[in-house]
């Protein structure tokens, strides 16, 4: 028999505290005992010393009413807390069971001197019913007229006695098809049964998982739900596989690759459930796509191979069948007859008796003993586990589920439950699930996928070969290494697309590597039928959705079509979307960002002197790129395999023309189309996470480029060498600036122009933001140009120094020319020239000295950055006086405070009117 203490869904654990302490308190003082001081109350635990009524002894009792078994640890802090305070006694009172290890305690306890262990009392929900019962507090449950009202004692499972705040109740679950569908209720008090709907409406308020099954089927009235009972149990629907290579479901076992030492650990884990220790719970966690179901299909294959078959039973449900907490309940008790239809185990009923501890069911433990005798494990997993919160009506299955973990982790059985769990799914930190699966954290051991190292790819690859029975020639098994990324979904992606192209007659010489994901799975809709589009939005909007609602909605036919494409899943009576990827893709257009890491060969200035050699509508071969920019064939190769991975061009073996969405080759169309590859590039958005508008060393962007690629395994040399190249590429891209031998992390708008020029100002700018032009001299010659164009010779100087150094310029053949995308990001002129200057570590140490010494001089100012900064005398030479310097720091510093673009100092004869907000 069984305690449970509950309370109302918006009750804290304060109330339930205070149930415990009533129900405590009714039995000591049946022992005649009384509560003379409350030491400690904490939600539903609470410590009290209790003085006898008659002798005066004094002892110590813990109370607790927790979820969880109590475990030896618990028992050995009360013998602590006894010995110490030398009490006369101690007493645990728990509605919760107690562990392997706490049972082990109390029988050690016991077998002492009586004089030693009379100091403990240990009171289980079995000892603690019936001392109610023996002191009057309670009845016994009435066990007879249950059986003669439901017409059997096999049709009876768990006794509970509910505590709560509108009594004390009898509760027994009523069973069919063995396992529970309702409950009987009779007052704890006098014995008799509740069939009164007031009662039973305020019970069913309460927050426990008796609530989950029907409380009304013992009234009187026969139009009661009592006849609209289910005969059976909801169906139980497997995790499926495709039926073919192409299928976008898990992949079959046959066709599934890698994850070795993931399904090596796994099998040892159920290896270690026959012991007495370590945990009975497991999760398989990973990002959307990385073939967490494959996965659980090919640990279901491997349990029945020669090997395994009579050792372990992996049975893998899918969790988007399920519609009401039966659901969990029906997995586990078919996974058990499942397995002993396998022999696993001895032939024998099996019953669920308690929804809330189904593996303390008598016929389950039996079953249980005979897996131990059998040396056998028993593995049930929940696949796509995140899909319990999608919808708040099934929140009350994870709920059951969460139970069943609980109890499997206490259990200690030869029984193993695993889930499978979307890392990347959209719930909110604030819903209850979250909270609850991350406190459910310390009962399993996780396996976290991450995507495919360069050997499980090139596995995916061959076995892709095999399946079309033609070879990928080098190139092209290069470009899908590096466009997948290592991502499982997208390389299989990459691989159908090829397929296809194949059988239109395309060949495996040349595929179109697209890493924009949107465009891929715009594909997939571009063949529909706009009433297939909208049964497709209306399913990944409901998912998962109800089949007869949508055959209602959009008809069979249309529906048939899509699961025919295979772009909708059929798991038992509800569909779901092939891809949750696919799924958010209509939704809400959103798909994932897929990190650029290709490391290039050559040199941007390389692949475009070639790249301006190639047409878009014919292929030219390499030894003819070779002769007209004087490289040996094998350098063209790798500069053409450079500008295939960037988009810029396509491959045939070994001929080459410009990709097919270039018309024709501009440099500014390049440099943009390199720059938007780029930005996806796993290093810049590091480097942005990191060191956003900060000027860094080389070094520090070798050792992120380490941290954005951590499964790559270079040599310190290597790794120099690929950080200056990308260094290089994202200079030329926009996203850096050379300051000497530094490098500033900000972003220009645009890529840069100027290419010969790039190494130049480089090397020419210096370690201080050294000007003599105020700010808004700057600005007026920004606003200039903008006018008209200007030649270098016609305006300030130094004005344009600073432009060049902001690289909110270009200057080719002697005309200047406006960064107009630079300035456009930043939202004009102004904010461009704050925005940037903002980056200068020199401003920035002049603003913290300003702070520290609000009215120190400027020559001061400028002594401490020259000193601080170890410039020449010709470098400290540009701030000698230190008032533009003042100046600009100034400026920077009210934006930063005021959090408003100020007028820039400088304006002759004009009020500062209070600026721009930003």
């Amino acid at each position: 028999m069984k305690i449970e203490v509950a309370c109302k869904n918006d009750e804290s654990n304060k109330q339930k505290g205070d149930l415990l302490e009533s129900l405590s308190k009714k039995l000591l003082e049946a022992q005649g005992y009384n509560v003379i001081q409350e030491i400690r109350i904490i939600g539903a635990e609470l410590d009290l010393l209790c003085q006898h009524k008659v002798n005066n002894k004094i002892i110590y009792v813990e109370c607790k009413a927790q979820k969880d078994p109590i475990s030896a640890p618990i028992l050995r802090q009360l013998w602590g807390t006894v010995d110490s305070e030398e009490y006369s006694e101690g007493w645990l009172i728990s509605t919760s069971n107690f562990t392997k290890d706490a049972k082990g305690f109390v029988e050690n306890w016991n077998s002492k001197p009586k004089d030693k262990s009379s100091k403990l009392s240990f009171y289980s929900p079995d000892l603690l019913i019936n001392s109610l019962q023996d002191s009057s507090i309670i009845t016994r449950p009435p066990i007879s007229h249950a059986e003669n009202f439901i017409n059997g004692k096999e049709f009876l499972g768990e006794w509970i006695l509910l505590v709560s705040q509108y009594g004390m109740y009898w509760c027994v679950y009523t069973l069919n098809g063995g396992s529970p569908y309702g409950v009987l209720v009779y007052n704890a008090t006098n014995g008799k049964q509740i069939q009164d709907e007031a009662t039973l409406n305020n019970l069913s308020s309460l927050e426990t998982t008796l609530t989950d099954y029907n409380l009304r089927i013992g009234l009187k009235d026969d139009s009661a739900e009592k006849i609209t009972i289910p005969s059976i149990f909801p169906t139980v629907v497997e995790v499926q596989t495709g039926e073919s290579w192409n299928d976008y479901r898990p992949a079959r076992p046959q066709d599934f690759v890698g994850r070795d030492s993931t399904q090596k650990e796994i099998f040892n884990f159920l290896e270690s459930a026959k012991g007495n220790n370590g945990s009975r719970v497991f999760a398989i966690t990973g990002n959307s796509g990385l073939g967490k179901s494959s996965l659980i299909a090919k640990l279901r294959d491997r349990s029945r191979n020669n090997h395994y078959k009579n050792k372990y039973f992996v049975y893998a449900v899918d969790i988007r069948g399920a519609r009401a907490p039966f659901y969990i309940l029906s997995s586990f008790l078919t996974c058990l007859k499942e397995a002993q239809n396998n022999g696993f185990g001895n032939r024998m009923d099996l019953n669920l008796t308690d929804p809330s501890a189904p593996l303390n069911s008598p016929n389950i433990q039996k079953y249980f003993d005979s897996l131990d005798e059998k040396r056998q494990v028993i593995c049930l997993i929940f696949d796509q586990f995140e899909e319990l919160y999608s919808k708040p009506e099934l929140f009350g299955i994870f709920k059951t589920a969460k139970d069943l973990l609980l109890d499997v982790a206490g259990s200690k059985r030869n029984f193993v439950l695993g889930f499978a769990w979307k890392t990347d799914s959209t719930t909110q930190q604030d819903h209850p699930a979250y909270h609850m699966w991350h406190e459910l954290s310390d009962h399993r051991r996780e396996y976290r996928l991450d995507v495919f190292d360069n050997g499980e790819i090139s596995k995916s690859i061959t076995r892709f070969e095999k399946e079309i029975n033609q070879k990928v020639n080098a190139g092209t098994r290069h470009q899908i290494t590096q466009s997948s990324q290592g991502f499982p979904w997208l390389l299989k992606k990459l691989c159908i697309n090829l397929y296809e192209g194949i059988i239109k007659g395309e060949g495996s010489k040349s595929i179109l590597v697209d890493l924009d994901v949107g465009r891929l799975f715009e594909s997939d809709l571009e063949s529909l039928l706009p009433q297939e589009l909208t049964c497709l939005r209306l399913i990944a909007q409901k998912a998962p959705a109800d089949w007869s609602e949508i055959i209602e909605t959009s008809g069979l036919v249309i529906l048939n079509t899509l699961v025919h494409k295979r772009l909708v899943v059929k798991s038992g009576d509800r569909l779901n979307i092939y891809w949750d990827i696919f799924k958010d893709y209509l939704l809400i257009g959103r798909v994932p960002v897929i990190p650029f890491n290709y490391i290039p060969t050559s040199d941007p200035s390389s692949m475009l002197n070639i790249c301006k050699r190639l047409v878009n509508n014919q292929f030219i071969d390499s030894t003819e790129l070779a002769k007209k920019v004087s490289l040996n064939e094998r350098t063209i190769w790798n500069i053409g395999a450079d500008l295939v991975m960037f988009g810029l061009a396509e491959r045939d073996g070994t001929t080459f023309k410009l990709h097919q969405s270039i018309s024709i080759y501009t440099q500014e169309v390049i440099l943009k189309l390199l720059r938007n590859k780029l930005d996806k590039h796993s290093l810049k958005i590091l480097l942005y996470k990191k060191y956003a508008g900060k000027t860094i060393q080389q070094s520090q962007i070798q050792e992120t480029l380490i941290e954005s690629l951590p499964k790559a395994n270079f040599d310190e040399k290597t790794w120099l060498t690929y950080s200056n190249k990308l260094t290089n590429f994202l200079t030329y891209a926009g996203f850096l600036s050379r300051a000497g031998k530094n490098v500033i992390v900000q972003d220009l708008g645009s890529p840069i122009a100027d290419i010969e020029g790039l190494a130049r100002r480089g090397k020419q700018r210096g370690k201080v933001f050294s000007v003599s032009v105020s700010p808004y001299a700057v600005f007026e010659l920004i606003e200039a140009i903008k006018q008209e164009s200007k030649k270098v010779e016609n305006v300030s100087r130094n004005a344009l120094s600073v432009l060049k150094r902001l690289e909110l310029i270009s200057v080719t053949k002697n005309i200047i020319t406006l960064n107009s995308e630079s300035i456009n990001k930043y939202g004009g002129a102004l904010e461009a020239i704050w925005s940037v200057a903002k980056n200068e570590d020199s401003l920035l140490r002049c603003i913290e000295i300003l702070n520290q010494i609000p009215n120190i001089s400027n020559k001061d100012l400028a002594g401490r950055i020259s000193d601080e900064f170890q410039l020449n005398w010709s470098e400290g030479s540009k701030i000698r006086n230190g008032g533009i310097l003042s100046q600009w720091s100034g400026w920077i510093k009210k934006g930063i405070e005021t959090s408003r673009i100020p007028t820039p100092p400088g304006r002759p004869n004009k009020e500062d009117k209070g600026g721009r907000l930003f």
